[in-house]
């Protein structure tokens, strides 16, 4: 009777190990992206003007928090944030403008199964486009490709505006300006990181503020 009842008890081990394995690459994802808005403090950055548009026909948009228990890419409650110590510091500021805030759960596992997640955010002279892919290999990755455009341009600064204060000497020239008057400013790395650690991923004109951390 032992070994039938140590053999039961190994077998349900096993059976149980898909759900133990799947429950620990559940992981909360907290993002925070926001322009930068003081010309003096841009660094000088040139990108060429022929960049193809972002394909964002496989990113996913998180799903609305309806409540626990929490599906995966649905969005977190405010509660759950943890960055919004610096999102109230960044709003404050003149020099910064908070572009996004939000939180999903999502499961991370290989690169070649990661999902790109939809970030976007719309104002009335400034727009925020992209997608976030998160994967695993040792370490965590994440690689952000976002684009941040604005139609006030009066407040940025480029290499042939002309009212340009003598005082600044870096400036930044935006990827491209449309005919509408655009400018398009792009975002695209890739950046090691740890879990449980807020990390700051830099940008002449954007920047963004990353933060994972294990559902268990």
């Amino acid at each position: 009777m032992a070994p039938l009842l140590r053999r039961s008890i190994a077998l349900a081990t096993l059976a149980a190990l898909p759900a133990i394995t799947q429950a620990a690459s559940l992981y909360k994802v907290e993002m925070l992206v926001f322009s930068h808005e003081n010309p003096a403090n841009l660094g000088e950055e040139y990108w060429p003007d022929d960049l193809p548009a972002l394909d964002l026909s496989a990113s996913l948009l998180p799903s609305s928090w309806d409540g626990y228990p929490l599906s995966r890419f649905e969005e977190l409650p405010q509660n759950d944030l943890q960055l919004g110590g610096d999102a109230a510091a960044l709003s404050r500021s003149a020099d910064y403008k908070l572009l996004y805030h939000r939180g999903w759960l999502q499961s991370i596992g290989g690169k070649s199964r990661a999902r790109e997640v939809r970030i976007k955010a719309d104002f009335d002279d400034l727009q925020l486009d992209g997608s976030i892919k998160i994967y695993k290999n040792r370490f965590l990755h994440a690689q952000p490709r976002l684009e941040f455009s604005s139609t006030n341009m009066n407040g940025n600064y480029t290499a042939e505006n002309p009212d340009t204060p003598a005082t600044v000497s870096n400036i930044t020239v935006p990827v491209v300006v449309d005919a509408d008057n655009t400018q398009r400013w792009r975002m695209d790395q890739s950046r090691r990181m740890r879990s449980n650690e807020t990390h700051y991923i830099d940008h002449p004109r954007f920047g963004v503020l990353l933060r994972i951390r294990a559902l268990n």
